[in-house]
């Protein structure tokens, strides 16, 4: 469980839980294969509970004596409605609760689940969490409609690995917030390219659209922005 982030969109990842499944063809090459084999676990068992839920409570009074938010990418070793976390998820909206000064960035490829795996008081959502779906081909595009139905108070796209050109535009009705774009985190031997044009088609959709739009990295690794 890493604390401080080397992601660009966030300052520090907390996993609740390792492991996951693959779903879709944006798991094809997922970054988690290789960094739970070097620390001997098997990825794609489903999730394991992690050790240690401390840090958050300290990132929280961090955030309060620094006067702003700290982001939180949640559960990046695993999927956090994945049906295998069940039945440690109560204890970790607890956490995400009790730290207000913290924004919980939370990712998923599997937004059906999320309307049965919600807490009883979200409403229309914890003002401290961001909802997002990976959404790297055109094939997941369904999982933008689903989001787009949740109650939250703030909707994202991952479009990481983007894989293909994919239109946003029937879908950026007000409702989402924010598009990430990036490359395939993989070994060159299997990294699956992404054009820069397929970027910047994103890019005009979201100044188009008037949402934000963050590039995390190119082919190469380098960052760019817009």
């Amino acid at each position: 469980m890493a604390e401080n982030s080397g992601i660009g969109w966030t300052d520090h990842t907390m996993n609740f839980w390792w492991g996951c499944n693959k779903v879709s063809t944006e798991c094809q090459h997922c970054y988690i294969d290789g960094l739970m084999r070097r620390a001997g676990r098997e990825p794609f068992n489903g999730p394991m509970r992690t050790v240690d839920w401390s840090k958050p409570a300290k990132w929280n009074r961090q955030a309060e004596a620094l006067g702003r938010r700290l982001r939180i990418f949640t559960c990046s070793m695993s999927d956090f409605f994945h049906e295998g976390a069940d039945q440690w998820r109560p204890e970790a909206w607890e956490v995400i609760r009790s730290c207000p000064n913290l924004d919980w960035l939370v990712l998923t490829k599997r937004p059906e689940l999320i309307p049965t795996r919600l807490p009883n008081d979200w409403g229309g959502g914890y003002p401290n969490v961001w909802l997002g779906v990976t959404c790297g081909a055109t094939s997941s595009l369904g999982r933008v409609a689903i989001l787009k139905g949740l109650p939250a108070r703030l909707r994202f796209i991952s479009a990481e690995p983007l894989l293909e050109p994919v239109d946003f535009r029937p879908h950026l009705d007000g409702s989402i917030h924010w598009i990430i774009t990036g490359c395939e985190q993989a070994g060159k031997d299997k990294r699956r390219p992404m054009s820069l044009d397929w970027v910047e088609d994103i890019d005009n959709q979201c100044r188009k659209a008037e949402i934000a739009h963050f590039v995390k990295q190119r082919y190469e690794g380098t960052q760019i922005t817009y």
